[in-house]
């Protein structure tokens, strides 16, 4: 199963309409947002997915203010909550939040296939056959470049791709 992994997308449209190419290019499966999504009308662009994406979800970051529309606009098509959103995807079992600073800890336990984060605007992969991920910055502000990931939950291959 190809999951798209993107985070702190921060009301840059044009970065997200080539996320959402590039997402529809390679027939992901799944899309994780790890948050930072800031306004409400970023979902105008992501539910463009949808035709390929039988599932989204996300977590809330520091700079999605209005919490309630968000998940209004979300609606049908991405489920949306605060904290550490734990599922399981393709037999894998994932972790996923806003801030770092639990994500390691979380990777660390060796409970989670795979932990993904956003916040710091920075991409990482870290392990083996357990994975800590920061797909870095959708919108690219604050980063060297603007980033998302694409998993292969199957062999736990990560891509990152430069918007």
């Amino acid at each position: 199963m190809l999951v798209g992994v993107m985070s702190d997308s921060h009301d840059n449209l044009e970065k997200v309409r080539k996320a959402v190419e590039i997402f529809k290019e390679r027939r992901i499966e799944v899309l994780l947002h790890a948050g930072d999504f800031c306004s409400p009308f970023v979902f105008m662009e992501l539910k463009k997915l949808q035709s390929i994406c039988r599932e989204a979800f996300g977590v809330f970051g520091n700079n999605d203010g209005d919490k309630l529309l968000l998940a209004q606009n979300s609606s049908g098509f991405c489920k949306l909550q605060n904290g550490i959103m734990k599922l399981e995807l393709d037999g894998k079992r994932i972790a996923m939040m806003h801030y770092p600073d639990v994500a390691r800890e979380l990777h660390d336990s060796g409970i989670f296939d795979l932990v993904i984060y956003g916040h710091v605007h920075k991409k990482l992969v870290e392990g083996d056959r357990k994975k800590l991920l920061n797909p870095g910055a959708c919108s690219g502000y604050i980063a060297d470049e603007a980033t998302v990931a694409l998993v292969e939950l199957r062999d736990m291959s990560v891509e990152f791709v430069k918007l």
